[in-house]
């Protein structure tokens, strides 16, 4: 019992231990992978602010309404960022994390989100830029010319900073992607064991309390067999007994006065005292021998 006690221990040191090391190894990559989706939400944020500032400037400058296109959906991709950044806080806000299925489907949803944005951004930067080199179709005055030009070269410089940021984040956020997606299979085997070794152990303590109630059925079963034999030596002490006062009144069974009476048997005399025997005859007749006849007086014979 001891034993089984200790290894239910065992058990569930070991179960806190791998539980504990799902926890922390979690808590780590949902902090690495917050990290970067906050990051890559402040650039699509400050990216597209520059990207509407820009369509705003051309729309005032050029005094037409090519660029209420790109406003708008400049507007619909900030309110999007802006929705992203409020899911994302609330992540970062959520305490002891664990691999469920619905925190896992949020995570990934994020990123798939955040790529979908990040796909919108640079739609959305290449229509602005394009809308503005076909400003310079028009008769602009030199000053309108330069204006546009300086504001292309602002946007080609949004567009190399987007390049590059997209390019780097993206392989940060594959490679955390990557290790949710490992840590959530690492976390199934290890589930997958600990039941494994749940079912082992309730099999083990079945088989043992099997082999305690057989134990104790049997010492019950010798508890109540002894008494029985206890009154059977009762019963034939009280018969011997009673046969006993019987025999000092002189009441003998039927049976027994039936039953013929066996001979003594003979005994064989002793070799010694049939010698001491003869030497006591012999002893006797020496002494027969020795004693004299009395003579008869003749005055009484008269």
């Amino acid at each position: 019992m001891e034993k089984m006690i200790e290894k239910t221990k065992e058990d569930s040191m070991d179960k806190n231990e791998v539980l504990q090391s799902q926890e922390n190894k979690t808590q780590n990559v949902m902090q690495e992978i917050k990290e970067e989706y906050t990051k890559t939400t402040g650039f699509l944020e400050e990216n597209t602010n520059q990207q509407l500032n820009i369509a705003k400037e051309m729309k005032d400058e050029m005094k037409n309404k090519d660029f209420d296109t790109n406003i708008e959906e400049l507007k619909a991709l900030k309110d999007e960022i802006t929705g992203l950044k409020a899911e994302i806080k609330r992540l970062n806000e959520m305490e002891n994390i664990g691999l469920s299925s619905l925190i896992v489907r949020d995570i990934k949803a994020v990123g798939n989100t955040l790529v979908h944005l990040q796909e919108k951004a640079v739609g959305s930067i290449k229509h602005l830029y394009d809308n503005m080199k076909h400003q310079l179709s028009y008769n602009l005055t030199k000053a309108q010319e330069k204006f546009v030009q300086i504001k292309i070269g602002i946007v080609k410089g949004l567009v190399n900073s987007m390049q590059d940021f997209i390019r780097e984040q993206q392989k940060k956020l594959d490679s955390c992607l990557e290790k949710l997606d490992n840590l959530s299979k690492e976390i199934q085997k290890d589930e997958e064991k600990l039941i494994q070794d749940g079912q082992n152990h309730e099999d083990n303590t079945r088989k043992e309390d099997i082999s305690i109630k057989h134990n104790e059925d049997k010492q019950q079963e010798e508890k109540e067999t002894t008494p029985t034999e206890n009154e059977e030596k009762k019963e034939i002490s009280s018969k011997e007994i009673l046969k006993a006062e019987m025999a000092d009144k002189g009441i003998v069974k039927k049976e027994e006065k039936e039953k013929p009476k066996e001979r003594p048997a003979e005994k064989k005399p002793s070799v010694l005292k049939k010698l001491k025997e003869n030497q006591q005859k012999i002893k006797k007749e020496e002494k027969a021998r020795d004693v004299k006849v009395p003579k008869k007086d003749k005055g009484m014979e008269l």
